[in-house]
């Protein structure tokens, strides 16, 4: 059966049957409320992916929400309350709940709503045609705006006008290129029109929080396959804006030489390889990832053994670092480096700070557990304590 045959069906996954799911669709029905299941959870039952969150549509108000849920007995959190969104928590899934809006005023960071009963209007106002369906507690798809035809190619494309979608949250550039990312198997092209209108509107990025641009940017940079969405955004001149940076590298190749190493997607390890600033400023990095942006520009540096690095530091950092000097040096990666951190992992090395610290202390203790690590390399994780000591220049030799 042909895809879009298919998606005119109802979606029968086992999410949309779980009893928690059906309950709360009931609960709403009850008081006379229409509620649909919106957004990711149908896009992805759609493309045959896990569903990972699941968003409630309602014409329902905030507070009718909460206190019908309240009634119910159940866990209620109203984080986004002033936004019209409610999260109901049951058996530990927590289903975000929003009433149904239309925007009144926009100025590209942030939106006025105005609640409404109206499911047209509410698709109105998502950002892309494949996130606009719902479905009832049956798992009839509703399709308000013709998303449905999207899914045959799968096409990224903006609700209506491109411009007025991208002026009411400029964060949406980000968007429309982390959903080819993510789906980067799926989608053959990029929609011409959308990428007009996101040329014509982005500077308007300039206008944006660098702790928003990150959130996006790393939810880009933690997809399996970003290299084509990456360029992209440089070929338009996205990145320069967002990261300050002329020289992004292509992505692509750093792909295949992670792959060749078994390495999942990391986004910090990314943002190094494809940035050439040695400052983070340009991001609100958390302070975790800002340490280890900081770390990794400094040691890739000059070329380490990569064995060193996993003593020095752990195997993450010297996966990374060999991964991304091979990259800006455009080498070939050697089986060879792979297994030394493989070997320096299973076979630490015998010579610890305590025992240096009996013949010498100070700063010279640092350097020669750096000596007594290189050798033990060098024997091909095979030597003693004995031999490591004297080829270092420690002699253990005790007289009565």
């Amino acid at each position: 059966m042909d895809l879009l045959k298919a998606i005119r069906m109802q979606i029968n996954s086992e999410w949309i049957k779980n009893k928690v799911t059906q309950n709360i669709l009931k609960i709403f029905e009850g008081a006379d409320h229409n509620a649909y299941l919106v957004g990711g959870c149908i896009r992805n039952s759609i493309l045959n992916i896990p569903v990972t969150d699941i968003d409630i549509s309602t014409d329902a108000t905030p507070q009718q929400t909460v206190d019908l849920f309240n009634r119910e007995n159940f866990k209620v959190a109203t984080t986004g309350f002033s936004h019209g969104t409610v999260t109901v928590i049951s058996e530990g899934i927590p289903y975000q709940i929003t009433t149904m809006r239309s925007d009144k005023n926009t100025d590209g960071r942030h939106a006025d709503v105005v609640f409404s009963n109206d499911i047209k209007k509410d698709a109105e106002r998502r950002d892309f045609t494949i996130n606009a369906l719902y479905a009832d507690s049956t798992g009839k798809i509703i399709n308000p705006i013709g998303g449905l035809e999207d899914f045959n190619p799968l096409a990224i494309k903006f609700i209506g006008d491109p411009n007025n979608r991208i002026q009411e949250d400029y964060l949406r550039i980000l968007r429309f290129f982390r959903f080819h990312a993510q789906f980067s198997e799926l989608v053959t092209q990029f929609d011409k029109v959308s990428l007009d209108a996101i040329k014509k509107n982005q500077d308007g990025l300039k206008k944006l929080s660098k702790e928003r641009i990150w959130s996006e940017l790393k939810k880009i940079l933690s997809t399996s396959n970003p290299a084509r969405s990456l360029y992209k955004m440089s070929q338009l001149g996205i990145l320069e804006i967002i990261l300050e940076n002329k020289n992004v590298h292509n992505i692509k190749k750093f792909n295949l030489i992670e792959k060749k190493m078994g390495l999942e997607p990391e986004p910090v390890r990314r943002l190094v390889a494809i940035t050439e600033s040695t400052k983070d400023t340009f991001l609100n990095l958390s302070r975790k990832e800002a340490k280890k942006f900081s770390l990794l520009k400094r040691l890739l540096k000059k070329k380490h053994d990569p064995a060193e690095l996993v003593y020095q530091f752990n195997k993450e950092i010297a996966q990374s670092v060999l991964a991304i000097y091979t990259f800006y040096e455009g080498e070939k990666l050697k089986l060879s480096d792979i297994k030394k951190i493989e070997k320096a992992c299973l076979f630490p090395c015998p010579i610890t700070g305590a025992q240096i610290s009996k013949y010498m202390d100070g700063a010279a203790v640092g350097i020669k557990i750096k000596e007594a690590q290189r050798a033990w390399i060098e024997s091909n994780f095979k030597s003693d304590e004995a031999k490591i000591l004297s080829a270092i220049g420690i002699k253990t030799s005790t007289h009565s």
